[in-house]
């Protein structure tokens, strides 16, 4: 009787402290959760004030001196490292490992994707024409020795390299905020669909203002509202991709790299291989109606795909531990 006693004692007082464990755990959680959403809307809060002020700067210089706008591509990562030092997070953390080869090639990769598909449907149509006499011209050319007008190719790989490095840098500024910070932090405490549309819209917001004030695709004649409609898809789409690459490599570069060859190739090589008339800038481009939807598309395709893979794998692991 006293054995049943003792062993009904033990049991109870196993499931309190289990409930206790558990009740605790939920606490911990939650407390981490909104610590890193408070980091989060620290960061959000620096970087928007930051961008005011240095938007409030640009505006006043005279339009020859508006190429100082990649001071801006700056504004994220400074935002970053002040909020970390706040609160004592480490920069150390932001992931400045490359990581595995394959998604840094899928962050390359994918934009070019992405702008043959838009590009070409669109050339295919009425709405765009394709041309090559402002690639043939390309002082990029002349870095790697040829005369002009290049052959088109060699305008295209020439861009292709030596305006991505160069890119690769000054994105990098931005990167560390977006890829570096933000995604990670929000990958803490939602989902990569969420995430992705956070970070997606507060991109495109954080770049109207060089849009409305004609910072942005000043050759394409296209509406305001069609422009901001088209970055934002476009934006939010990118972002998709990136959140995807960052939660499977944990590495800053992946968005340098992303960032970069969208710029280069999406906003550069096809933006220059298309005639910038008629309902180009509806269609094409970084405010594209056309780009975004393609950039959407593959985005959810993408994703789709390493969810399943990431299942696979787990099943075969789990196959693999019940055999042994």
């Amino acid at each position: 009787m006293w054995k049943c006693l003792s062993n009904s004692v033990s049991d109870q007082g196993k499931r309190i402290m289990s409930n206790f464990n558990q009740s605790f755990l939920a606490e911990v959680i939650m407390e981490t959760k909104r610590q890193t959403l408070i980091q989060i809307l620290t960061f959000l809060g620096i970087t928007t004030i930051l961008t005011v002020g240095v938007f409030i700067w640009i505006f006043n210089l005279p339009k020859n001196e508006s190429g100082l706008y990649a001071v801006m591509m700056f504004v994220p990562g400074i935002a970053a490292i002040i909020t970390s030092l706040l609160y004592k997070d480490k920069i150390r953390d932001y992931g400045w490992r490359f990581g595995k080869a394959k998604f840094l090639a899928y962050a390359y990769l994918l934009p070019i994707i992405v702008a043959a598909l838009a590009y070409g449907f669109s050339w295919m149509s009425p709405l765009a024409e394709f041309y090559t006499d402002e690639v043939t011209m390309y002082q990029w050319s002349q870095m790697l020795g040829f005369e002009l007008p290049a052959p088109a190719l060699i305008g295209i790989i020439s861009k292709g390299v030596i305006a991505f490095m160069i890119a690769f840098i000054l994105v990098t500024g931005e990167e560390i905020g977006w890829s570096g910070f933000l995604t990670p932090k929000l990958l803490k405490i939602t989902s990569i669909p969420i995430t992705s549309v956070v970070v997606g819209l507060y991109w495109s917001v954080w770049h109207y203002p060089a849009i409305i004030g004609g910072l942005y695709n000043s050759y394409y004649t296209a509406p305001l509202w069609i422009k901001l409609i088209g970055f934002t898809l476009v934006m939010t789409s990118a972002s998709f991709i990136r959140t995807v690459l960052i939660s499977k490599s944990k590495s800053v570069w992946i968005g340098s790299i992303l960032h970069a060859s969208h710029n280069v190739i999406l906003m550069g090589v096809f933006f220059d291989l298309t005639v910038k008339k008629g309902y180009a800038g509806y269609v094409v481009s970084e405010t594209g109606i056309i780009a975004g939807i393609v950039y959407a598309v593959v985005a959810i395709m993408f994703w789709r795909r390493q969810v399943t893979k990431t299942i696979q794998t787990d099943l075969l692991q789990s196959l693999s531990n019940d055999s042994t």
